[in-house]
């Protein structure tokens, strides 16, 4: 939490304007001795935002109402394309197994494993892919 607040005070400087929020769906995969166990994402949505500073308070809460609405809509449409049976994976038919598609730490509900993550960026997102190959193989 302190990270992500500091990070927040940088982004209020001015000196990070990019990030990207992600949805992961997960699965876990059964450790073999000696190994740990792996887990394997069977569905991700990202998010990526641009992080701006509003002049006045009433610029602020319409940046807001505008984002939420918009986000709202994002999530509404992750919800219908997730419940989809193409994309879920398999109830296990091993009751000890649930837990390796499902958190089971709820007693009422049982959601899909998943995790979310957030990045913020110092540098602007509006690479070409040319750039980003060029990137990558500068740092492998």
């Amino acid at each position: 939490k302190q990270w992500y607040q500091r990070r927040v005070r940088a982004v209020n400087a001015g000196l990070t304007r990019n990030g990207t929020i992600a949805l992961e769906f997960y699965e876990k995969k059964k450790a073999r001795w000696p190994f740990t166990a792996e887990f394997f994402t069977w569905e991700k949505w990202e998010v990526k935002v641009e992080l701006v500073s509003a002049t006045s308070t009433a610029e602020q809460q319409r940046r807001q109402e505008i984002i939420g609405s918009e986000l709202a809509e994002k999530i509404f449409y992750v919800t219908q394309m997730i419940n989809k049976s193409d994309y879920v994976p398999k109830t296990p038919d091993i009751p000890s197994d649930i837990g390796n598609v499902y958190h089971t730490k709820y007693q009422d509900i049982h959601p899909f494993l998943f995790r979310i993550k957030h990045c913020l960026t110092d540098a602007p997102q509006n690479q070409s892919v040319g750039t980003s190959v060029r990137k990558l193989l500068n740092y492998t």
